[in-house]
């Protein structure tokens, strides 16, 4: 379904312990608008507060999961860079800290802060033509959303490095390879399968998934809140550089 001024840019259905959460603007590649970013961080809210949800479906329309920051609407100054960051942050530490399981179905490519809103997830599905993508050095920033710790977290300090630092994309079959998900699918069997797992999940006892959650992160995700807090403000510190500036300039006048 295509977003329109009548159809919200951030879908859910709930239906027998599960609620599936959808980016719904395919038109844009689900790149994440101000408003999007807002509306998810109002969706999750209400879904980890949900008592008869226990398993939650992210996923999303189109051909690609999510395209990352909206270049139609590119933020001019340090300060509204950091509410966006901010913003960021907030959605994935809700995907990260509700007692919920949270699948992430993605498809096509997943870039910037939608491949951090993936790597967010507490278990990763990806369909075979699936791209996690991180431009953030090209751009002259740092990565946001968590990436750069989810990344060393899940696939190490070595692989997190090398993706970072070139800007570069990782395929379903790296992934799979990487142990960063053991779950890749044909592209046309994504939602049946996310389906099938959903149900997997939904059939275990409840408590044992919540407490399982809770054990594993505290082992990784004690960290998290402070590396955030680093992450805002190297972020800001990057948004005044003359490398940012040029990239941002070149990037405006591709656009126009």
């Amino acid at each position: 379904m295509q977003a329109t001024a009548n159809t919200p840019e951030v879908l859910v259905e709930k239906s027998a312990g599960l609620a599936t959460i959808t980016l719904n603007r395919p038109d844009r590649n689900n790149a994440l608008s101000v408003s999007m970013r807002a509306a998810l961080e109002v969706t999750l809210g209400q879904v980890a507060a949900d008592d008869s949800v226990s398993v939650v479906l992210l996923r999303a329309e189109g051909r690609s999961f999510c395209g990352g920051l909206d270049l139609s609407d590119l933020p001019t100054d340090t300060q509204q860079w950091r509410s966006r960051v901010i913003a960021a942050q907030m959605n994935h530490l809700a995907v990260v800290q509700m007692p919920k399981i949270v699948i992430a179905a993605v498809q096509g490519s997943a870039v910037g802060g939608g491949a951090s809103l993936a790597l967010s997830a507490d278990i990763l599905l990806m369909a075979d033509d699936a791209r996690l993508s991180f431009p953030f050095v090209k751009l002259g920033i740092v990565p946001d959303g968590g990436s750069s710790y989810f990344l060393q977290q899940k696939v190490g300090t070595s692989v997190a490095l090398d993706l970072l630092l070139t800007g570069g994309m990782l395929t379903a079959d790296e992934a799979l390879r990487l142990g960063l998900t053991r779950r890749v699918c044909d592209a046309s069997t994504l939602r049946e399968k996310a389906q099938e797992l959903a149900a997997e999940l939904l059939r275990l006892p409840p408590e044992a998934r919540s407490l399982t959650k809770s054990l594993c992160l505290k082992l990784w995700g004690d960290r998290l809140h402070g590396i955030l807090t680093e992450e805002v403000e190297t972020f800001c510190a990057a948004t005044v550089t003359v490398g940012h500036q040029q990239a941002i300039s070149r990037l405006r006048a591709q656009l126009k």
